[in-house]
């Protein structure tokens, strides 16, 4: 198994992800507080799951 194309596929991601995401949002502040809301959100999303999740075990 070659895993070369494999890495230049995940490097152009990255780098086209990268490049998109300064195109969104190109001062830092911004970005600190895209980054602060998706780990709320994400945080919650957790939060939310796990009550669930207790809730159907008991």
């Amino acid at each position: 198994m070659r895993m070369n194309p494999f890495l230049w596929g995940m490097a152009t991601g990255v780098v086209v992800g990268v490049t998109a995401e300064l195109i969104v949002c190109p001062r830092p502040k911004c970005r600190k507080t895209a980054v602060g809301q998706a780990m709320q959100r994400m945080g919650n999303a957790l939060d939310t799951v796990m009550v669930t999740v207790a809730k159907k075990l008991e």
